[in-house]
């Protein structure tokens, strides 16, 4: 064959080959993509392969149950980390500072992730009231015996009689306050049960909410993102909304009493003078409150 043919066919195949080497990189990115779409979309929606059979028949699908069991699913998985960091960081208080201590109860402070959480620790004599105390404290309106600035709470979304997302709301010196977070209530054992609120980017159709709320303490707290009904004075942002890294109530029955091992952590989502020390105070105020139910269960 000619050269100069030679040199003009395999110039040709060149050019199909790379023409063949375009088109399958364009497939394999659309596959890719695909895929990663995918497992994002999967990633969200976790324990996929333990679901009901009824999801995967079309005729049997209801969106209203399959989003409540994704949604309660990555609620406990939610609560099992919550669980575990409240078990490591209620242990001691080797890292923490010492805020307040009066009357038995003991409150530090410390920083996790660049954020502040409080401990606060303390004795409620008579350990027959523990059941009642565990009662009170499940109660969506439980603040209204100890904590003067709170309003009403109010049960949003119920999973199971253990899980539920709950709204809670408080005065303010010029906005009424409030946030969304998911309770949870565990029994560990016998003689002690523990209580979780942990808040996630949940939105409440508030028209002035334009944070991106990460958590910073709970991690897949990130990950949550349920479906709720809005309120109007939410929507037409009438309060102001704030959040809770972390709430954890240990309630603990002992041979001399009730022992409350409290933790907890709070974005405001304010900036005032003197930040640190402003936010701390009003954390610790809502901590310290608490200790009132020294006195109500002593009177009973």
């Amino acid at each position: 064959m000619n050269k100069g043919y030679i040199k003009i066919a395999l110039a040709l195949l060149s050019v199909a080959g790379y023409m063949q080497n375009i088109v399958f990189a364009s497939e394999t990115a659309v596959i890719t993509n695909s895929s990663n779409e995918n497992a994002k979309y999967r990633s969200n929606l976790r324990h996929v392969e333990d679901e009901p059979e009824e999801f995967s028949d079309p005729e049997k699908f209801n969106y209203d149950k399959y989003i409540r069991y994704h949604e309660t699913k990555e609620g406990e998985q939610l609560m099992a980390e919550a669980l575990n960091f409240s078990k490591k960081h209620a242990m001691h208080t080797d890292d923490y500072t010492l805020y307040s201590m009066k009357n038995g109860a003991a409150l530090h402070f410390k920083k996790v992730n660049n954020t502040e959480i409080g401990k606060l620790e303390f004795t409620i004599p008579n350990a027959n009231n523990y059941d009642d105390i565990v009662n009170t404290l499940w109660d969506v309106n439980a603040e209204k015996k100890f904590n003067n600035i709170f309003v009403k709470g109010s049960a949003t979304k119920v999973y199971n009689e253990n899980l539920a997302i709950v709204q809670q709301r408080y005065k303010a010196p010029i906005w009424d306050r409030y946030f969304y977070a998911l309770a949870n209530k565990v029994k560990l054992s016998e003689d002690e049960t523990a209580i979780f609120l942990v808040s996630s980017d949940i939105n409440d159709g508030n028209i002035c909410t334009t944070k991106k709320y990460v958590n910073p303490i709970i991690k897949s707290a990130n990950l949550f993102e349920p479906e709720i009904n809005y309120d109007d004075d939410v929507i037409s942002a009438k309060i102001h909304k704030f959040y809770v890294n972390l709430i954890t109530l240990f309630i603990k029955k002992e041979a001399d009493g009730v022992k409350i091992t409290h933790l907890c952590s709070i974005d405001y989502d304010l900036n005032p003078k003197n930040r640190e020390q402003t936010l701390r105070k009003m954390t610790a105020g809502k901590m310290l409150s608490i200790v009132k139910l020294r006195d109500i269960f002593k009177n009973e």
